[in-house]
């Protein structure tokens, strides 16, 4: 007698009681009135395309849902059991196509715009990169007090992400400047009492002889 494999979680659950390939492309995408994909973007607050329990936590109590929801989401999405739940892994068991559900993901951020604490001042620079940008300097205010530490964590992750030759200053009151920056790669903004000039200039080349 053949033993019957049933789900053993929510997230097999889901799998087993939901279509999970991808629709062919003559088919309407429903990814816009996926409701967990709205949420995933919500619940995200610093832009990283990870959820942690700390944002999880914080959705909870800014909607007022139960302790459980927490625990449940966890339970779906998060399949390594590392407490965090990736992108891969949330478009993994809802059976999106990562590729469609990261575009929309990033036309929703682009379309909600950015934070109201943030003012711009002067910007050479696509708005998908603003939203990184602007996204990234938050991160680093939230994790470091010193000014030095934030500009180093700024530059190591728009390095990281955008490839090398970013410069960032942060300034308050009355300031000069004179630059060199490569094509759309310049942002100037105020966030809290702080000003932020961050530009990239070009990667030197080898010299001509």
């Amino acid at each position: 007698m053949q033993a019957s494999s049933k789900p053993t979680n929510l997230a097999q659950t889901y799998r087993a009681t939901h279509q999970t390939r991808a629709p062919p492309a003559e088919e309407k995408s429903d990814i816009a009135d996926n409701p967990f994909l709205n949420a995933f973007i919500a619940i995200d607050e610093d832009g990283s395309e990870t959820i942690t329990v700390d944002e999880l936590r914080a959705y909870m109590k800014k909607n007022n849902f139960q302790e459980s929801f927490v625990k449940k989401w966890l339970t779906m999405f998060d399949l390594d059991g590392d407490g965090v739940i990736s992108f891969d892994e949330f478009c993994e068991v809802l059976g999106l196509q990562t590729k469609s559900a990261r575009n929309y993901r990033r036309q929703s951020l682009i379309r909600s715009g950015l934070p109201s604490d943030v003012r711009i001042i002067l910007v050479h620079m696509s708005e998908w990169t603003q939203y990184q940008v602007v996204q990234i300097v938050r991160n680093a205010c939230s994790n470091f007090n010193d000014e030095r530490d934030i500009a180093l964590n700024v530059k190591q992750r728009l390095d990281r992400e955008f490839g090398p030759m970013w410069h960032i200053m942060i300034v308050q009151g009355k300031y000069y400047a004179s630059y060199s920056h490569e094509p759309e790669m310049c942002i100037f903004f105020k966030f809290d009492s702080r000003v932020f000039l961050i530009w990239k200039t070009p990667e030197e080349g080898p010299r001509k002889q």
